[in-house]
């Protein structure tokens, strides 16, 4: 069975759990069968075996918010034979020696041919080797495969492509300081599209550490971040200091399981804000609704909207304007039918956006006073608009405050007050939780996931919530 190798965002769990969503609810079966906090390995049920799978692995890259890349497995080392062939300290140079020649073995038989990296030789190649580690601060990294493994690699692969007939033969060079110091990040999807490492006569080759070894691929799509990061940054209307960034919109639709007949299906933003949700989610082919009770930033969307569909040369459906409204959450029935809606994919109101960390009295008051009578409103009336059965993704804030402690909204109890079940976002049944700490999913954690970056006041929590029937 082929294995392919997914490349995980910064958000490693957010991405894994995000995958697994979709190998277990998606047409394109499969399981998540090892992973590390850089990579996850995937054996899928059928796709492989399609002729075109590549345009299958391509779509997936492109439904996928935490995937870098998607690669083709072709073969694997355990973790035993790679630390015999470079160790920490080496006692027995000959025995070193030999368990590389062993590796250089592996490598020689998967470079060149029908089922190799590389099809047939070229005249002129080049490729990249890109190392993911088990953990980007575990030392082994820093200072043995960035340091040697690295350089070993590249000059080995280019004199097996010598030596099978390439006459010119480039790889692509890190800076030499990143080397030295062990501070060194494989290349960036920018870097595939830049120098064109997806032809046939030119190559990502990735290695891709998990505790058990090394899986080594060769990279099949990217994912394009000029293109949402032009999106993002170039529509006309942005709160630069507050959105969400499109690869979490994108995670948080597809959380929605709404993986058939996208250009069917209809998604409200009720608090819509600037669009970036209903933007990413245009891109995805739903239909697309977005109400806020400002009155600025519903036109903002629309603007912005606009915008996106004149960028991708498309036409605006009839009437579209008046699928965002200057209307509140807390009222939702008031303008739209019972059941109308096959998801809810929001960021409600987190609290204002605050330059210092508030008094932890502050915090709660605000989450007491405001945001909680919302949040309940707001569950309220989207168990009366929304389908059976179908979900809410949704944005909940934690609030750091300056007595140490933090606070948050009991989000899961006022979901269930009105007939919402928390969904975990990673069913624990379908992996196999790994032995470092650093690496394993708990149960309690599952329920939802932290999206922030160090030093946040307000950090991003996701929850998943599913429309329960009253019986």
């Amino acid at each position: 069975m082929e294995r392919f190798l997914f490349v995980l965002g910064s958000n490693w769990q957010l991405s894994i759990a995000e995958l697994d969503n979709y190998l277990n609810y998606s047409q394109n079966k499969g399981k998540i069968i090892d992973y590390s906090a850089n990579v996850a390995i995937v054996e899928f049920e059928e796709l492989h075996q399609d002729p075109y799978y590549i345009n299958k692995l391509m779509e997936i890259q492109f439904i996928l918010g935490g995937c870098q890349k998607i690669a083709k497995i072709y073969d694997f080392i355990d973790i035993n034979t790679i630390k015999d062939a470079f160790p920490a300290h080496i006692n027995k140079f000959k025995y070193v020696e030999k368990t590389r020649k062993k590796i250089l073995n592996v490598i020689d038989n998967l470079i060149i041919g029908k089922t190799g990296i590389f099809p047939k030789i070229y005249e002129s190649m080049f490729f990249a080797v890109s190392i993911y580690p088990n953990l980007y601060d575990d030392e082994y990294y820093t200072n043995i495969l960035v340091k040697h493994f690295l350089p070993f690699l590249n000059k080995e692969i280019m004199e097996i492509l010598k030596q099978k007939g390439a006459e010119k033969t480039l790889y692509y060079q890190y800076p030499q300081k990143n080397i030295k110091s062990g501070n060194l990040n494989p290349i960036f999807p920018h870097h595939i599209i830049k120098y064109e490492l997806l032809k046939e006569h030119r190559a990502e080759i990735i290695f891709g550490f998990t505790e058990e070894g090394v899986y080594i691929a060769r990279t099949f799509t990217t994912d394009d971040p000029n293109f949402k990061k032009r999106i993002d940054e170039e529509r006309p209307y942005k709160e630069f200091k507050s959105a969400i960034s499109p690869k979490l919109a994108i995670i948080m639709l597809n959380f929605l399981n709404l993986f058939k007949n996208r250009e069917k299906k209809r998604i409200l933003d009720p608090f819509v804000g600037n669009g970036t949700i209903a933007l990413f989610a245009l891109l995805q082919d739903f239909q697309i609704y977005g109400v806020d009770r400002d009155d600025k930033k519903v036109k903002n969307t629309i603007r912005n909207i606009h915008w996106l569909l004149e960028l991708l040369d498309e036409e605006i459906p009839p009437f579209f304007n008046k699928r965002f409204l200057n209307k509140d959450a807390r009222n939702l029935t008031d303008f739209f039918e019972h059941y109308f809606f096959d998801g809810v994919c929001t960021e409600p109101e987190l609290g204002p956006f605050y330059t210092e960390k508030p008094y932890y009295t502050q915090a709660k008051e605000l989450v007491d006073t405001k945001l909680m009578p919302l949040y309940n409103e707001f569950f309220r009336e989207s168990y009366k608009i929304l389908k059976p059965n179908c979900r809410i993704c949704l944005i909940s804030p934690i609030i750091s405050t300056l007595d140490g402690n933090d606070i948050e909204v009991n989000i899961e109890k006022i979901a269930n007050k009105n007939n919402f079940t928390n969904v975990p976002l990673l069913d624990l049944n379908r992996i196999n939780n790994k032995s470092n700490q650093k690496l394993r999913f708990r149960k309690q954690h599952t329920k939802a996931l932290i999206d922030a970056k160090k030093g946040q006041i307000i950090k991003r929590k996701l929850y998943i919530f599913e429309k329960s029937e009253i019986k």
